[in-house]
């Protein structure tokens, strides 16, 4: 289950947590290696997992590509990244920070994404993040748990 944790609007940031399955090794390689990214998330996906180090998943079928640049770099524990949209280069680059940790015999995953500024779009921006990470998070929680692998 993913659950927001800050929706005040004027948050600078937004902050979600999933409890997922399987331990923290396992979870954080569905965030670093591609052909386990591609399985909830981007449908192709290219990363060079390291600080300083890029990465590019992309969406053919809407022409969508995002691309960054991994600044943490902690394995299990947590994994930071810039991230910018092609389509969208009038929109700031966002940092996220995924963090794990062991939850029992699984794993709680906590993501911020920001910063937000107060206007619309960036408004706007924000409720689509929010949307985005609480749809993908329930595709990789289904994945790690054999309900729902899309691919």
């Amino acid at each position: 289950m993913t659950t927001v944790m800050d929706e005040s609007p004027d948050s600078a940031s937004v902050r979600l947590f999933a409890e997922l399955a399987g331990p923290p090794e396992a979870v954080f390689a569905f965030f670093t290696e591609p052909e386990r990214l591609t399985r909830w998330w981007p449908a192709a996906a290219v990363a060079d997992v390291r600080p300083g180090g890029a990465y590019h998943f992309s969406w053919p079928q809407m022409d969508w590509h995002l691309r960054g640049e991994y600044t943490v770099v902690e394995p299990p524990r947590a994994l930071e990244f810039t991230w910018a949209w092609d389509h969208e280069p009038q929109l700031p680059v966002r940092t996220v920070r995924v963090e794990l940790a062991p939850d029992g015999g699984g794993t709680r995953v906590t993501v911020t994404q920001g910063t937000y500024g107060s206007s619309p779009a960036e408004q706007e921006d924000r409720n689509s993040h929010i949307a985005g990470w609480t749809h993908f998070l329930g595709e990789l929680s289904a994945t790690l748990t054999g309900d729902g692998a899309r691919r």
